[in-house]
């Protein structure tokens, strides 16, 4: 039996406000780390490091190489710069992940930048605005839902 609401749902967005400590800055893996934490893609104790490989394997060829890369890509730079064994149905899944939250745009199987409408094509940073523009209509949508039940909520004049 389906729950009625889940046909509501249009995404769902699992962000973290995280300090950014210096120490963070000093090494690749611990930004990817907190990157990767900060956008849900990871859980706080989370041992398994998949997700940060796969991240470092698109930006090594988004910023890098300067090339869209396909997941069948990422999977043999990971097996043979990292000598790592991850199944490039895993790959995907991952890549999808980016994808829904608008960092990374797919086409024709090849997996690139998610540009602001008025950035660099190659300014990944830009991507950001994608999450903010939905953050900003859950808001308004929630702010929305909170005035109505506040109306449920005061009392009436005849009552």
């Amino acid at each position: 039996m389906e729950i009625p609401e889940t046909s509501l749902i249009r995404k769902t967005l699992i962000l973290r406000k995280l300090d950014l400590p210096p120490n963070v800055m000093l090494t690749k893996r611990s930004l990817l780390r907190w990157l990767a934490l900060s956008l849900g893609l990871i859980s706080e104790r989370e041992s398994r490091t998949t997700v940060l490989h796969i991240l470092d394997g698109i930006f090594y060829f988004l910023l890098s190489k300067k090339q869209n890369p396909t997941s069948a890509d990422i999977k043999q730079y990971l097996e043979k710069e990292k000598h790592l064994l991850i199944s490039e149905r895993l790959v995907r899944y991952h890549l999808r992940k980016l994808t829904e939250l608008g960092i990374l745009t797919r086409k024709n199987a090849r997996y690139a930048i998610n540009p602001a409408p008025d950035a660099e094509r190659e300014n990944i940073a830009s991507a950001v605005y994608y999450i903010k523009e939905d953050v900003s209509q859950c808001c308004k949508t929630i702010e929305k839902a909170l005035e109505k039940l506040s109306e449920f909520y005061t009392p009436s004049e005849n009552g």
